[in-house]
């Protein structure tokens, strides 16, 4: 056995020793459901999203083949606030999967804190964030800044008791919710994160297509917003909600350019928005388009999309 000399071993162990691993891939938006689970009324999954492409199983499998290593799993609204089959599927997956939980602002203030405290209790430390749904609140409350009214204070105190994070999500449209994450980030103790790049889109609500216009004013309301709340995130997830081409959306790069100048890379994070991404390019090609958006970064500036902040806060 030939031995190195002293000084070449040496060099050999150091670079060993200093050989960077791959930093972590965390999808940061996702559901999963099963039909083993009851589904709320009126809120069945459609045929194309049923077991074999939505449930813990399916996921598991898509980020084995996208090298995605930690989740966020979201709350789906097909179980509205029965948060039984996501509790499950946290608690088996503890070293690599946390949630986020749904929010119900229909009930009276106290009410709903002290269910969003139970349902949070279905897997102790496992939920580490609260989604408020700005359309769950009752029609006749949605104007100025509805989700810090009366319910949402109440709600958003438990949230910062608790430490958990608020998912925005503006389906809707962002510039009206601009109120809320006003007051929401005012409040300085709790963080906000906004799904989706905001969901702006010149008709809200609309379905993806090669048609989308991006709505330009609601992105640039939402990045002023960045620069001036240091406790506001983004998801830059969904592609395919905001884009108006395929993956890789190209179009959405100067806007992934203008949102990492507003927020920065350590309050952006990566996201699918499984199961719906599979129907729309899958989860593998989305990471990819925010791995070339990001390319110009620096390593830690891009493992921090991937990965890091999403780890942070959650």
């Amino acid at each position: 056995m030939r031995l190195l000399p002293r000084r070449a071993l040496l060099a050999s162990m150091a670079s060993t020793m200093t050989t960077p691993t791959r930093a972590l891939v965390v999808d940061s938006h996702l559901h999963v459901w099963s039909s083993t689970s009851k589904f709320a009324p009126g809120k069945e999954p459609p045929a194309n999203l049923g077991d074999a492409v939505a449930s813990a199983e399916a996921f598991a499998a898509a980020c084995q083949e996208s090298g995605v290593d930690r989740a966020l799993i979201v709350q789906p609204i097909n179980y509205l606030f029965d948060h039984t089959y996501v509790a499950g599927v946290l608690k088996d997956n503890k070293a690599k999967y946390r949630g986020m939980a749904l929010a119900d602002p229909s009930q009276p203030a106290k009410a709903a804190a002290n269910e969003l405290r139970a349902a949070c209790a279905t897997a102790p430390n496992l939920w580490t964030g609260v989604r408020f749904n700005p359309y769950l609140w009752p029609e006749s409350a949605r104007s100025g800044a509805w989700l810090a009214d009366d319910v949402g204070t109440s709600l958003a105190d438990v949230c910062a008791e608790l430490k958990l994070p608020i998912g925005v999500m503006a389906f809707g449209g962002f510039s009206p919710l601009v109120p809320s994450i006003e007051a929401l980030c005012a409040r300085g103790d709790v963080d906000v994160v906004i799904d989706h790049w905001g969901f702006p889109r010149a008709e809200p609500g609309a379905a993806p297509s090669a048609a989308l216009k991006f709505d330009e004013k609601a992105f640039g309301d939402l990045c002023a917003l960045g620069r001036k709340h240091e406790n506001l995130h983004l998801k830059v997830s969904a592609h395919f909600r905001v884009s108006s081409q395929d993956a890789p959306h190209t179009d959405l790069q100067p806007r992934f350019d203008a949102a990492v100048d507003a927020f920065g890379a350590d309050r952006l994070m990566w996201g699918s928005d499984f199961p719906f991404v599979q129907l729309n390019g899958g989860q593998k090609a989305s990471l990819e388009a925010v791995r070339k958006f990001s390319s110009a970064l620096a390593p830690e500036a891009r493992d921090a999309i991937l990965g890091g902040t999403a780890r942070r806060l959650f």
